[in-house]
């Protein structure tokens, strides 16, 4: 009856391992259907410890992104690598929790985009929504962070 025991818990264990996985898969999935109100978003930058890396999608930089930006955030037009500027190639990272900025939170551009992220959210109404809340901005062309800067994005 020893011998057993043990087994049968590693079973349950497991079990409940699988159940805690699927939950956290759902979890996910159901997450990244909801856009974050812009708000939220920057209470969550001001507040969270996890990294988030905030990408703006638009394809018009100079009307776009140089006009008005998220502080931090990573010019990545239309999704495609080979369309950021110099300064900015190869810092978009798939493994980073991201938000996805369009000029209108437009669910067609997040779906294109989310699938090259691990784990993306859209910023719900976009850009438009976020100069509408009159939350910080930045202007100009993308400046990498200096590496002492500590990170951070507002």
């Amino acid at each position: 009856m020893s011998m057993v025991e043990p087994l049968l818990w590693s079973v349950v264990l497991g079990g409940l391992a699988g159940l805690n996985l699927q939950e956290g898969r759902r979890h996910h999935d159901l997450e990244a259907q909801v856009a974050l109100a812009p708000k939220v978003l920057y209470q969550r930058l001001a507040k969270s410890q996890v990294q988030w890396q905030i990408v703006d999608v638009r394809t018009d930089l100079r009307d776009g992104y140089e006009d008005a930006h998220i502080p931090g955030a990573l010019p990545f037009p239309s999704c495609d690598p080979a369309l950021s500027p110099e300064a900015a190639k190869g810092r978009a990272l798939a493994s980073v929790p991201t938000v996805i900025v369009s000029e209108d939170g437009s669910p067609e551009i997040f779906a294109k985009c989310a699938s090259y992220f691990t784990s993306a959210r859209n910023l719900g109404g976009g850009m438009a929504a976020w100069s509408e809340a009159n939350l910080p901005e930045d202007t100009g062309e993308y400046v990498p962070p200096k590496s002492s800067a500590g990170g951070g994005c507002l």
